[in-house]
């Protein structure tokens, strides 16, 4: 089942973490003091990939916003430093082609 995606009002984020490390971290996530109160929450998932997890921030002002964007970055590198973390990446959306456009 997919996920609804607001990029109104959330950041998404794709956080590849060792397959043998999935459940540590969605704790840590849940459970760290620097996320608490970050607006970061655990959505589930990225498709049928168990070792992809997807998270949301909601968003406290416009996507330009340089504090939004320092926000987003230091949520970033805290999920990073997380033992088992191998990548997050910030989603972002992307406009598809047809295929009669190509």
């Amino acid at each position: 089942m997919g996920h609804n995606y607001d990029l109104a009002t959330h950041t998404y984020l794709d956080v590849k973490v060792l397959p043998n490390a999935v459940s540590s971290v969605v704790a840590s996530t849940r459970e760290n003091g620097l996320l608490a109160g970050s607006g970061v929450e655990f959505v589930g998932h990225v498709g049928e990939l168990p070792n992809h997890l997807l998270y949301r921030i909601a968003k406290l002002g416009p996507d330009s916003d340089p504090q939004e964007d320092a926000r987003t970055q230091h949520i970033v590198d805290t999920i990073s430093a997380l033992h088992g973390v191998v990548q997050v990446d910030v989603q972002t959306p992307q406009q598809r082609i047809k295929r009669d456009e190509l």
